[in-house]
Parts: structure tokens; C-alpha cells; sequence
């Protein structure tokens, strides 16, 4: 699984996550090509590299022009689009890919609504000024693109950095973050008063918080890719700048040449539960391993006042973090759930099957140094044999194991 981890340690605005997809090796003209599916003009895109606190990073600037005479060759220009819902349906109308035009109308959406609440409107009355539009245009769009061109899985944050003072723009003076700004990043860990400027616009913490989950430190990856993306103010003492970070997830189990087995990165999540009903327990544990758990095991503890209590305790790979914590607090009583990312050695294994009278058996097989050193039947396989001919579940398993052992075709 290929993942996007937002590093917004001083903000991000949506031409920063441009500079930083640019940085990272998205070809300008291939943007520019994919903008255009859009049928949008009136604006042109720069990005040059640029140096901040020095540390390198790239420039992307939105400049609108103003051609108004797009409109006698067919082409719409960005001042027929203000409202969120016409720049939706200019997006769903454009031959973009559909994952693109679905994450652009999401993004859109939730900076609409989030902007009809800060101002106390409806979305219908939501009117993005002329360089605005072209610009939020451009920087989700292009977001969207950059992400599809990355072939992105999951997207992660780091808490976002909103700043302090105020801000001048066409409303007045407010304070930062802006209304609308706040009302986008809420749920999201976020920091306060690093900077006195505004380090985060509505678009990009749209563009963010739509699309990602919230993460204090990198999950563990394989990361390959760096690019920073500069904002257009100096700022002493900190570079104004954003890092977006791949990684792939699917490349953290690695064969160990000295040892032959394979070294996995794994998370453990952990919660002591002393006041829910023991059939939630066995509920649980089906659903998480559904849902993709690696295992999930209880044990008996001791809590404080010497209240019995149980230890849940979940394995499951970096990318299902996110995920098996939010089924975690949906689906038990615990209020808290401690997260340890480590490691473990395992054989490599494959999985073969074996055909029996009854139907087929899957087998697990785990080879170290060329030999076969455990067997695993499949239990389901094995538990659907046993009820369909009536005979004791130990016996469909020596019948299975003494086949394999005369056939040897799992040598």
C-alpha cells in the first residue's frame, strides 16, 4: 500500500501541496495537460525552485489573466464559476479520471459547507471572489491529480500547524485561524500560536482534512519520496514550508538474509476493559479479524481497586492503524487505547491447498532454509468438512495430514 504522509510543521495552503507534488517529481506539463480536461482558462501556472532557511524546496503560483476572450473559442472562463456547486458540476462535466473528479467534488463540498457555516449562510450562497475560484480550483484539482499521478492509497497528517495573529484579506482584520479554517481542521490535532501569521488557508486544510487521517508520527513505511513545497512569505527563523513524505507499506516485510525469515513492522494496540458484557468480547474479536486484524487475544488483569478486568490487546499492520483504533472506540467501552509500533521475525509462508474426498483443505505452509518446518490447516475448511459428514473435527484433520504426507506434494 502506497501512502501520502502530510508533514505540515509550519501549515499548509493548497499551492504548497502543489510546490511539494512538483518537488516530488510531478511533471508540470503533465498538470497543465490534466488541468486543461478542466476547460478552465484565464490563469497560467509558474514553479521554480526556491529557497527557504536553506532548505530547497519548490514555488507553485496560480497567476490569472484575465483572457476574455476565452469565451469566443468555446472555453469557459473562471469568472463564470463562484459558486461551489457550479465549480462541482464543472468538475463532474470535465474528462478527468473519476477518482480525481470524486476527491475534488469531496474537497469542495466540505470547503463550502465550511465557509456557509463561518459566514452563517447556506451553500447555495457561498460565492468564491474571481481569483479565488480559479485559484481553489487549481490548487484541488491539481491536488487531486498530483495524488492519482502518485497512485496514493491513504493519506496521514502530522497535527497542523495554524499559526497566530491575525489576518487581512477582503472580510477585514480576524484573527487566525479564520472561521472557516477552524471549522475544517475540527477533530484534528492542530498547533496554535508558533507563528504569528496565517500558516494554514481553508483550501489546504480542505484539501487535508478531507482526504486524511490524523497521525502524531509517520507510520511505519518504506519512504522513498520527499518534496517541499514553499509558501511565498519569508518567514525568520523557520522555513516556510511544507513536506509531503511516500512511503509503501507493503515493502516493510523484508526477507533478513543472515537469518532467512522476514522482518515485519507491526502495531500493537492495547485497552484494559472492566465494564463490558463478555458476549461484546467474542463479537469483537470475529469483527476485527474481518476487518483485517493480524490477531486479537484477551488476558485477565488486575486494575486498580483490584477490579478483574480484561487486556484486549490487537495485531495489525502499520496501514490498518487508523482504522482498528476507530473499531476499537466504536465497537468497545474502552475511553483510551495505547498504540506501540515494533517489529516481528517471521518464516515466509505460502499458501497451497489439498483436494480431499469431502472438498478442499487450504494448508499453510512455513518453509526456513528450504524445509518445511509447520503445517497449518485452514480450521474453517476443516470445520465445514466436519459438519457436512458428521465426523469429529480431530479425524477430518489426521485424514488430511496423512493424505499430505503420502502425496508430498508440499514438499
Amino acid at each position: 500500500m502506497r501512502i501520502l504522509y502530510f508533514d505540515t510543521f509550519n501549515g499548509v495552503a493548497g499551492d504548497m501541496i502543489l510546490g511539494a507534488l512538483l518537488d516530488m517529481g510531478l511533471p508540470l506539463d503533465y498538470l497543465r495537460s490534466e488541468l486543461g480536461k478542466l476547460g478552465v482558462s484565464g490563469y497560467e501556472l509558474r514553479a521554480a525552485p526556491i529557497v527557504r532557511e536553506g532548505l530547497q524546496g519548490t514555488n507553485f503560483q496560480v497567476l490569472v489573466t484575465h483572457r476574455q476572450d476565452d469565451h469566443h473559442h468555446g472555453r469557459h472562463h473562471h469568472s463564470d464559476h463562484h459558486t461551489p456547486r457550479q465549480i462541482e458540476a464543472l468538475i463532474q462535466a470535465s474528462q478527468l479520471d473519476q477518482t480525481i473528479r470524486e476527491r475534488s467534488v469531496n474537497i469542495f463540498r466540505r470547503l463550502g459547507e465550511a465557509e456557509a457555516k463561518a459566514h452563517r449562510t447556506s451553500l447555495d450562497e457561498v460565492h468564491f471572489h474571481e481569483v479565488g475560484a480559479v485559484d481553489a480550483i487549481v490548487d484541488v484539482v491539481g491536488a487531486c491529480i498530483g495524488f492519482a499521478y502518485f497512485e496514493i492509497d491513504e493519506f496521514y497528517t502530522a497535527p497542523i500547524n495554524l499559526g497566530g495573529g491575525t489576518v487581512t484579506f477582503s472580510h477585514g482584520t480576524w484573527p487566525v485561524p479564520t472561521p472557516a479554517t477552524s471549522e475544517l481542521v475540527r477533530g484534528f490535532p492542530t498547533l496554535l500560536g508558533t507563528v504569528q501569521s496565517e500558516l494554514t488557508t481553508p483550501t489546504g486544510a480542505a484539501i487535508v482534512t478531507t482526504v486524511a487521517k490524523a497521525l502524531t508520527f509517520p507510520p511505519a513505511a518504506e519512504y522513498s519520496r520527499w518534496g517541499l513545497g514553499a509558501g511565498d512569505r519569508e518567514m525568520p527563523g523557520i522555513p516556510n514550508m511544507l513536506r509531503l513524505m511516500i512511503g509503501e507499506t507493503s515493502g516493510i516485510s523484508r526477507p533478513n538474509s543472515n537469518t532467512g525469515l522476514e522482518e515485519q513492522a507491526i502495531v500493537v494496540l492495547e485497552a484494559t476493559i472492566d465494564d463490558m458484557e463478555a458476549q461484546v468480547f467474542g463479537y469483537f474479536m470475529e469483527l476485527a479479524l474481518r476487518e483485517g486484524a493480524l490477531d486479537v487475544y484477551y488476558t485477565p488483569v488486575q486494575m486498580k481497586k483490584n477490579r478483574p478486568a480484561v487486556l484486549l490487546t490487537l495485531l495489525c499492520a502499520p496501514e490498518q492503524e487508523a482504522k482498528m483504533a476507530e473499531l476499537l472506540i466504536r465497537e468497545t467501552t474502552t475511553l483510551g487505547i495505547r498504540s506501540t509500533t515494533t517489529r516481528r521475525w517471521a518464516v515466509p509462508r505460502e499458501i497451497t491447498e489439498i483436494r480431499t474426498e469431502h472438498g478442499r483443505v487450504r494448508v499453510k505452509l512455513a518453509r526456513w532454509q528450504g524445509q518445511v518446518v509447520n503445517v497449518s490447516l485452514e480450521y474453517e475448511d476443516l470445520k465445514e468438512i466436519a459438519e457436512k459428514t458428521g465426523q469429529p473435527l480431530k479425524s477430518i484433520r489426521r485424514q488430511v495430514l496423512e493424505q499430505m504426507g503420502k502425496a508430498e506434494d508440499y514438499e
